[in-house]
C-alpha cells in the first residue's frame, strides 16, 4: 500500500509538471503567426484605449498613412524624438497622415502629465499589458512602423527617428 501511495504521488506530480511546462511554452514562445507584423503584408489589426478612455482601432484608419511609434515617458531616446513627430503630424494630417503613438506598460495618468508637459498633442494610445508590443515584436523603444493607405506594413526603425528620417518615410507612404 505505501508503494502505491508513493508511485501515485509521483505520477501526480509528473502530471502536474508537464502541465506547467506546456503551460509555460504555450504563454512564453509559442507565437500565433497570424497576429504577427511582417513588413511587406498587411498590419495585424488591434485595438487600444486612448488616454481619454476611449478606444483606437487599427482597421479605422484604412485609407491613411499610418505611423505606429512604441514608446515610454521613462525613454530618453522617445522623449527626445517626440517633437519631430508631433510636428509631422501636424504638417502630414492634412496629407492623409496619421500616428498612433503606443505607449507600452504605464498608466493614463503618467502619460497624459507627459503630454501635457511636453505640449504633445498626438494620438495616444495605452498598450498596458504589451499584447501589441508583442504583436509587432519590438525589442526596444522607441521603435516605429511605417503603413501605407492599404494597411500593408511597409517599413520600421529601431531607435530615435530624426525630422527628416521622418520625413522620408512619411512621403513614401502618403496617399497620392
Amino acid at each position: 500500500m505505501e508503494r502505491f501511495s508513493i508511485w501515485l504521488r509521483r505520477s501526480v506530480f509528473a502530471v502536474l509538471f508537464v502541465a506547467l511546462i506546456f503551460t509555460i511554452y504555450r504563454h512564453y514562445f509559442a507565437i500565433d503567426k497570424t497576429q504577427e507584423a511582417v513588413i511587406g503584408e498587411v498590419t495585424p489589426n488591434f485595438r487600444l484605449q486612448t488616454i481619454n478612455d476611449g478606444e483606437l482601432e487599427l482597421k479605422d484608419l484604412r485609407g491613411q498613412a499610418v505611423l505606429i511609434n512604441f514608446w515610454g515617458s521613462w525613454c530618453t531616446p522617445c522623449k527626445n524624438e517626440m517633437p519631430a513627430i508631433q510636428n509631422a503630424y501636424e504638417q502630414y494630417k492634412n496629407d492623409g497622415f496619421e500616428v498612433v503613438a503606443v505607449n507600452i506598460y504605464e498608466s493614463a495618468t503618467t502619460v497624459s502629465t507627459f503630454l501635457q508637459k511636453n505640449n504633445l498633442s498626438i494620438p495616444v494610445v495605452l498598450d498596458k499589458n504589451g499584447e501589441v508590443y508583442n504583436t509587432f515584436n519590438v525589442r526596444y523603444v522607441p521603435t516605429s512602423f511605417f503603413i501605407t493607405p492599404d494597411g500593408t506594413l511597409q517599413s520600421s526603425y529601431e531607435g530615435e527617428l530624426s525630422k527628416e528620417q521622418l520625413d522620408q518615410w512619411i512621403k513614401e507612404i502618403l496617399p497620392n
